[in-house]
């Protein structure tokens, strides 16, 4: 909810449904997951999301708002995992088949991957997964002391001459000029015109998304100039 860029976001409406609404209701159509966890922070302004849980028998955990990697360690805690798959709030767009043929990949990978993600060259920015195994997130919540590594969970994991065995979901989609997270206004004025068009559902696929830019080419010049924010931001 502290977001510097588009304070609130997650919580903004589109068609009468909040962004978080959506991006829950998209990932419980997941045929991989067995558990959704929230982690948010221990601010007040963060009530709203605890609520939000409560009201759909979603588990929420909360913790630190800088620490997001502990949050995600309470969360394995709390509700034990030997695979954790991250996903993150401002995706509301988030496709489940996508991710659900990560998991898989991963799964049938696991004597060669501890990590695995999407390449965001291929895929639009914002459809975002990462699976990665108990072992390695609980040695990231363990020696991952650096400000950016307890920020962003996963940067101790894939980092340069990592311990663990990271890999890239294998694609040929050349989709990665597209930006559909939810950083700044720019990006809601998209996100928003795409639910739209889709009415307020949420069982279309990132496939359907594609097909409304050719349909509207000059949706692609809304967010266009944003830039992405870095890791040490």
């Amino acid at each position: 909810m502290t977001s510097t860029r588009l304070p609130g976001k997650i919580l903004k409406e589109v068609c009468g449904r909040t962004l978080l609404d959506y991006h829950t209701s998209r990932l419980l159509h997941s045929r991989l997951i067995d558990r959704l966890v929230i982690a948010t922070t221990e601010n007040s302004s963060d009530d709203r999301i605890e609520d939000f849980c409560q009201a759909r028998d979603i588990a929420c955990v909360r913790g630190s708002e800088s620490d997001v990697l502990g949050r995600y360690f309470t969360a394995i805690e709390k509700f034990p995992a030997e695979i954790i798959v991250r996903v993150t709030s401002d995706c509301p767009l988030i496709d489940p088949e996508l991710m659900d043929q990560v998991i898989g990949y991963f799964l049938d990978h696991r004597d060669r991957y501890d990590y695995v993600t999407l390449d965001d060259k291929n895929f639009p920015r914002g459809l975002d997964v990462e699976v990665f195994t108990r072992e390695a997130l609980t040695k990231a919540c363990h020696h991952g002391q650096a400000p950016h590594e307890r920020e962003h969970v996963t940067p101790y994991i894939y980092r340069q001459n990592s311990e663990f065995r990271c890999g890239v979901f294998p694609s040929n989609e050349e989709s990665g000029h597209h930006r559909w997270c939810v950083d700044e206004a720019a990006d809601f004025d998209l996100v928003s015109r795409i639910l739209r068009a889709f009415g307020g559902r949420d069982d279309f696929s990132w496939r359907d998304c594609l097909k409304l830019f050719d349909e509207n080419p000059e949706w692609l010049d809304i967010n266009h100039d944003i830039r992405q924010k870095t890791l040490f931001e």
